[in-house]
C-alpha cells in the first residue's frame, strides 16, 4: 500500500555567513527571512555591536539546491555585506583540552598579536574570543580585557603559559 509520500533524500548542505552594516532594527529578521524562504534552518550565530555597526557570523543548514537561491537573497538585502561561505568539517579531539582564559592588562598597540603569537608558540587553537579596551576599575588608566575560550594539546602548562606573564603579552 502506497500512501504516494516521496521517500526521495534532500541533500542538505551547510553555510557559514557573515553579515556586517549599519546597526538598524530589523537586520536580523531580515536575514532569517531569507534562510526560511529557501526551507533553510539557523543553526547557530554569533552577533554583536560594533563602533555602530552590526556583525554576525551565522551557521545555516539548507537544501544543498537552494544556496544559489540564498546567496542572491542575501546579497540583495540592503546595507548589509555578506560573505557566505561553506561550513567546514567538526572535528572532535578527544585529547585536546578546554581552558578558558581572562587577560587584564594595561592596553598598548599589539597585545593581541602578543598573547595570540603565545597562544599559536603552544599549538593553542582559539575557539572563541571576547576583548575590549576601557579604564581599569581604581585608576581609570586604559586597561585591555580579553576572554579567550581555547583548546590546548594535553601536554600544555597552562598555568605556565598564563602565570609567565610575558608570554601572554606581558599581562
Amino acid at each position: 500500500m502506497s500512501l504516494g509520500l516521496s521517500r526521495e533524500r534532500i541533500m542538505q548542505t551547510e553555510l557559514i555567513l557573515t553579515v556586517v552594516g549599519d546597526d538598524r532594527p530589523g537586520m536580523v529578521q531580515e536575514a532569517a527571512n531569507c534562510v526560511r524562504e529557501v526551507g533553510g534552518n539557523w543553526l547557530e550565530s554569533r552577533m554583536t555591536r560594533l563602533a555602530g555597526k552590526f556583525a554576525g557570523v551565522v551557521r545555516v543548514s539548507l537544501p544543498e539546491a537552494s544556496t544559489a537561491v540564498l546567496v542572491e537573497k542575501l546579497e540583495s538585502l540592503e546595507g548589509m555585506s555578506i560573505h557566505v561561505e561553506p561550513a567546514g568539517t567538526l572535528e572532535d579531539n578527544p585529547q585536546l583540552r578546554a581552558f578558558t582564559i581572562s587577560i587584564i592588562g594595561p592596553d598598548r598597540p599589539g597585545i593581541l598579536d602578543e598573547v595570540t603569537r603565545a597562544l599559536r608558540k603552544s599549538a593553542i587553537s582559539v575557539v572563541e574570543l571576547q576583548t575590549r579596551v576601557g579604564p581599569a576599575p581604581m585608576t581609570g588608566d586604559q586597561t585591555f580585557f580579553a576572554e579567550v575560550d581555547m583548546l590546548a594539546p594535553p601536554d600544555t602548562d597552562i598555568g605556565t603559559l598564563v602565570n609567565g606573564g610575558s608570554n601572554l603579552g606581558g599581562c
